[in-house]
């Protein structure tokens, strides 16, 4: 019995998000607002900034981490097995 409500609910709730999903998507869309067309204008330095420097430095922030992180796991992993 428990195992078929958990797959009614389990159906049930993806029902609801297939069928809510194409009106939050919409709502998503602002209304009556200026919409750009063309392409991004490098002339500009804040274009500059907000897409490629900003960009940069977050790949850059996160390669750094990812690889500290790896570091520790590997270090961790290495002084459990000198336990063993």
């Amino acid at each position: 019995m428990n195992n078929i409500t958990r797959y009614i609910s389990m159906i049930l709730g993806l029902l609801l998000a297939f069928l809510l999903s194409p009106g939050i998507s919409y709502s998503q869309i602002p209304q009556n607002t200026p919409q750009p067309t063309g392409p991004i204008d490098f002339s500009e330095t804040s274009n500059v900034i907000i897409y490629v420097v900003i960009p940069g430095v977050i790949l850059i922030v996160f390669l750094i981490f990812r690889k500290r992180i790896l570091r520790a796991m590997q270090e961790r992993r290495d002084r459990i097995r000198k336990e063993k």
